[in-house]
């Protein structure tokens, strides 16, 4: 794992922050974790938390670019995780190319309405068909962190469990039924560290509007494009 500098990670990423919310109310940066907070955190999850995600929680901020991870008085989730179960974190993330043959399998047995004599009949089936090709689309991002809402549907995980463990995740599932890795320089899967890293120092070289529609436009000509927005490199 890379050397982070944590300490100036925090003070880049303050400022940052500081700098995007003006004239959005002030809004402060999410405090960070405690040992003892994060600790809970992964009992009640039964896992470890990647190393430098750790590192982010307790020594930059609980959440910020990322989802904040939280106790609501009974338990810890992440805010916003909306429809995400977290309760299989333990779970390790599934090889994606078996996971997404058996969810294509899934979705081509769907029961059809000519193949039973009755609607009721159609129904029931239809029914016990629907909660098992959940069940196999849900599958397919247990033990990751919906770390970060891209919009559209789309969503950025975090792996942290499993031979994937602590690396970064494109869930395009929304247009192309697929979970990618987010690809480093090197071609491999970025890990948390590289990922926020490289979107901080993005981040902070787009000050004004013109800018950042200039980034974005290289950005789609694959030019100089972000880990973040590596969506379909691989």
């Amino acid at each position: 794992m890379q050397a982070v500098n944590w300490d100036e990670v925090r003070d880049r990423t303050a400022a940052l922050h500081t700098r995007q919310s003006m004239g959005l109310g002030g809004q402060e940066l999410p405090e960070v974790l405690s040992e003892t907070q994060v600790r809970r955190a992964e009992e009640q999850f039964e896992v470890e938390f990647p190393e430098d995600y750790r590192q982010y929680l307790l020594r930059v901020s609980a959440g910020g670019r990322v989802r904040r991870l939280r106790f609501d008085g009974a338990r810890w989730d992440w805010e916003g995780a909306g429809f995400w179960d977290h309760e299989k974190l333990h779970v390790p993330f599934p090889d994606q190319n078996l996971a997404l043959a058996a969810s294509e399998d899934a979705w081509d047995r769907r029961p059809k309405r000519e193949d039973y004599p009755s609607d009721a009949a159609y129904q029931a089936e239809y029914d016990a068909w629907q909660e098992a090709a959940y069940a196999i689309e849900a599958a397919r991002t247990t033990g990751a962190v919906s770390l970060h809402d891209d919009g559209c549907g789309f969503y950025t995980l975090l792996v942290v469990s499993g031979p994937m463990r602590g690396t970064m995740w494109f869930d395009g599932r929304a247009t192309c039924d697929r979970l990618n890795p987010l690809l480093n320089d090197d071609r491999r899967p970025a890990t948390f560290a590289e990922w926020y890293l490289d979107w901080l120092t993005h981040e902070e070289s787009l000050t004004t509007p013109e800018q950042r529609r200039a980034a974005y436009e290289s950005w789609h000509a694959g030019v100089g494009t972000p880990i973040w927005y590596r969506w379909f490199a691989s």
